[in-house]
């Protein structure tokens, strides 16, 4: 059973390549849906997205070294720039020039919020990745995690709500307050938005209230693969994490930890990198990657929901109704506004 039909990729859309720390003298390689690609910094710094492999004799280019600002393949020296073009071949004789043919593809590439982004589709982008707001308010700890499963799983993760009592035993707050409070029944919300969905407990009174400011839990997911995730009153702790897919049943995990909050905006982004992995991206990690197995083996139809999936059932549909270029112009086919009652 092919994953990328039960769990549909969206093609085209800005993902992340790598975050802005990892980009150094050296080039990187890196893999956005079923793109290899190499990112290299120019002469002046800014940075470039080219496709991981020389038009001489298909050596990955992330194996070279940039010169001049160049990315030169360590076969045989071939030099490109920022566009993919060859612009030197040392072994040519004087006078001779690359043919125009000498080229490997490019992707739109821009650098902000801490990452480097590339845009994954052959037609141009629309507009610029869209900004991770409220970046200067804090300290950011940073890190990224391979994982053996397809990108909406580990969207769907985030958003479900019931599954942190089992899934994260002394690592959740909700698993600590199921703890000393026991299973109780409540209801949390789903809104459709213009860019994907959000969830929060506990529901408003009503469908044109604002989100309570006194939420337990609030999970903004925008498209195509981003989690906005904020735990609890008054300082809240935030989590931002983009699902970059790398293949049908693969994905990275790229993720930003607030740590400390600013009394007044930061000149800038102040990121910590950490090469650790948390407790709980461990214990979601095995459970996602058991669970994509089974759908390897036996494709969806083992699958029974109830009514607590309501959200997770939601951010599938959006994501496929994108991945079929039908969003937003099918927005409207989804409800906007449920209210689900759980016991957790």
């Amino acid at each position: 059973m092919d994953t990328d039909v039960i769990f549909p990729v969206i093609q085209s859309g800005w993902y992340i390549a790598a975050p802005s720390s990892r980009l150094a003298a050296a080039p990187l390689a890196c893999r956005v849906l079923d793109h290899d690609i190499v990112l290299f910094r120019d002469a002046a710094g800014s940075a470039h997205a080219l496709h991981d492999r020389c038009c001489h004799r298909g050596v990955r280019l992330s194996l070279g070294t940039v010169s001049g600002g160049q990315l030169a393949c360590g076969y045989h020296g071939w030099r490109y720039d920022g566009e993919g073009c060859c612009v030197h071949i040392p072994s040519l004789t004087q006078g001779a020039q690359p043919s125009q043919r000498a080229r490997v593809r490019s992707f739109p590439c821009v650098e902000q919020d801490a990452y480097l982004w590339v845009w994954s589709g052959t037609e141009a982008p629309p507009a610029p990745p869209a900004r991770i707001g409220r970046m200067e308010e804090y300290i950011w700890q940073q890190g990224t995690l391979a994982m053996q499963c397809a990108a909406t799983l580990g969207i769907e993760n985030n958003l479900d709500w019931c599954h942190p009592v089992f899934a994260h035993p002394w690592t959740h707050g909700q698993f600590f307050h199921n703890q000393l409070a026991g299973f109780t029944e409540h209801a949390y919300e789903t809104r459709v938005t213009d860019t994907g969905m959000v969830l929060f407990g506990p529901a408003a009174a009503n469908e044109t209230d604002p989100i309570p400011e006194s939420f337990w839990f609030k999970a903004r997911f925008d498209l195509p693969d981003r989690l906005t995730l904020e735990f609890g009153a008054g300082e809240r702790r935030v989590i931002i994490m983009h699902l970059v897919p790398t293949g049908a049943d693969t994905c990275r995990l790229e993720w930003l930890n607030a740590l400390m909050p600013s009394s007044k905006p930061l000149a800038g982004v102040r990121v910590r990198w950490s090469e650790e992995e948390s407790t709980v991206f461990s214990q979601d990690r095995l459970l996602l990657e058991s669970a994509q197995r089974a759908y390897d083996r036996e494709g969806a139809e083992f699958e029974n929901s109830v009514g607590a999936d309501t959200s997770t059932l939601l951010a599938r549909r959006i994501i496929a109704l994108a991945a079929q270029q039908r969003w937003p112009s099918a927005r409207g086919t989804l409800p906007h506004r449920r209210v689900v009652a759980v016991r957790a």
